[in-house]
This record gives C-alpha cells, structure tokens and sequence, in this order.
C-alpha cells in the first residue's frame, strides 16, 4: 500500500516574502504589459530603438542616470520608466534630481544605508518624491527610527520588505512622531483582529501582505476585519489541530472582555497559537495573509479614497449625516 505523504515541516510555513529574481521578474513582466497598453506593442524600448523622432528627443544625462539604475538593480523597463522621472518637462526640484545622476546614486545609497533590504528602483518609482526626502539623510533616519518604534511590538516586521510595497510609510507625514503613534495605533488594531490566533511572525505576514494598514485610520482597520473570524471559522472547519480555546475565540457571541477557565481574556496576545496544532497554525497563518490581500486591502484603498472625497467636499459629509 502507499504510505502516508510526508508532513510538512514548520518552515514551510507560508510567507509573503519572495526571493528578489522572482520580484523583479514579476515587475518588469508587468511593467512590460502596462507599456504595451500605454505605448503599443513595442512597449518603451521598443519606442527607442525604433522611434527616430524619441531618439532625437534623448538628452545627455540619460545614459548616466540610466547606468546607475541598472547598477542598482532596475531592469530594463523599470530603468526607462524610471528615466521619465527626469525627463525635460518634469518641472522643480524633483525633475532636477532625477537628471543628476550623482543625486540619484546619493539618494540610493542613503535609502539602502539606512534600509538594508529596500528596493530604491521600485519604492522612488512608486513614489518618487522619496528621492528628496533621501538627500535630507537626518530626516529620513527620524522617520524610519519612529516607523520602527510603531512596530515594536511586532519584531519580526519587515520594514524593507513593508516599505518596497508602499514607501507612503515615511511620506504619509512630516511628523516623525505622528508616524510612530499611528504606527501603533494601526498595529494594535491589528493585533486585536487577530492575534488571539497567530504568533508574531502571523501577524507581521499580515501586515506585510497589506502594508497600507500602517497608513491607514485605526478604525478603519477595525472595520476591515470585521468579518475575519466568520471566514477563519469557515476556512479552518475539518483542519486537524482545533483546541477549546480556539472555539472559545471564534465564538461571536461571547463578548470580549468575558475570560477563560484559565483566567486569560479573549483577546490576550496569542492566547490560541499555543493550544493548537501544526495543521490548524499554518492553515490560520495561510487564511489570515489570505484574508489581508483580498479583503482588507481593498477595502482600505475604498476607505481611503472616501476619506480624501470627505476632506475635499465637506458638505457630502454633512449632508449624508443630515439625511
């Protein structure tokens, strides 16, 4: 007879987390298809090679900025995008920056000096008005050291892998320590959604998943996963490792603030992760990143951008209270 597959070791764990040939793969195979829409089928180095006119259009900078994209790390699309950002009508201190290419070696060697791990390509694409705050290398520092604070109670955090994905983390303020108290705040939403069923390591996949919960409004993070443990409830159902303090958990009904036989409150930090298997801890690891990029971050992005419309149009708001 067949004997039994063998059984999954703790490392194989899920995680967010991809090796960086398979990330940039990634990118410029999607940036490849968005060219494609935008500049045909020949995508933007199609257009270079085969565009007398664009040729005509290069200026001298181009090739220096170029090399030290490519010199870190950019592929070829990426790096052309990333050419744009200095192209002739790209007006102010920025447009200067980005054609200098000893601005942007500086810019990048501070980014990764004080962020080992981060993507400058990717993250000055994303958000390219990094690179200015990059030339103010104390600043930066202050913003990054308080992100880190806000994170303390989620040590095996990311912040590279965090920032790669959406650099607004130092940009969302001025305030270094606004961005620490909203840090916290946003994580101890979090870590109230579902730390009484994942470790540290669960939680930090979940934020690194959907790394705009660390920009976000505490209750709006709240309202995201509200309905995380009705889909955790349906996900785990036949998974071998259940434990009674799991079913006291996900049971509705019991408020919050009621304890265990044991005395530990509901929400205690990983009050279930000890008591359950290895079956019912990767499953719960697995549905919860699951539930974080499907769910929750979409339902953000909408949040924010109502947010925006209500700051815009303040009368909207008063009028949907009113009615």
């Amino acid at each position: 007879s067949r004997s039994a597959p063998p059984r999954r070791s703790r490392a194989s764990r899920v995680s967010p987390r991809a090796g960086a040939g398979e990330d940039l793969a990634r990118y410029d195979a999607q940036a490849k298809e968005d060219d494609a829409r935008q500049y045909g089928v020949w995508g933007v180095d199609g257009i270079r090679q085969r565009s007398a006119s664009f040729a005509a259009m290069q200026e001298d900078w181009e090739d220096a900025v170029l090399n030290v994209w490519l010199s870190h790390g950019a592929g070829e699309v990426a790096a052309q995008r990333l050419l744009i950002l200095g192209a002739k009508w790209q007006k102010g201190p920025q447009g200067e920056l980005y054609r200098d290419a000893e601005a942007v070696a500086y810019a990048v060697r501070v980014l990764t000096e004080l962020l080992p791990g981060a993507d400058a390509p990717v993250i000055f694409h994303k958000t390219p008005s990094l690179a200015l705050l990059c030339l103010n290398r104390h600043e930066l520092s202050r913003r990054l050291v308080a992100l880190r604070e806000g994170a303390r109670r989620i040590p095996p955090l990311d912040v590279a892998a965090t920032l790669n994905k959406d650099p607004r983390l130092v940009t969302s303020s001025d305030d270094a320590r606004a961005i620490r108290e909203t840090t916290r705040d946003v994580i101890d939403a979090v870590i109230d959604s579902v730390g009484f069923i994942l470790d540290e390591q669960g939680v930090a996949s979940v934020i690194e998943t959907c790394p705009s919960i660390l920009t976000a409004h505490r209750d709006d993070v709240a309202d995201a996963f509200a309905g995380y443990k009705t889909e955790l409830k349906t996900r785990l159902d036949g998974v071998k490792g259940w434990s009674s303090a799991l079913l006291f958990a996900l049971d509705e009904e019991t408020e919050e603030t009621k304890e265990t036989e044991d005395g530990d409150a509901k929400t205690s930090w990983c009050s279930c992760w000890s008591s359950l298997g290895e079956d019912a801890r990767e499953a719960a690891t697995r549905a919860s990143v699951d539930y974080a990029g499907r769910v929750v971050e979409p339902f953000l992005r909408r949040a924010d951008v109502e947010r925006q419309r209500r700051k815009k149009n303040p009368n909207d708001a008063d009028d949907a209270v009113a009615r």
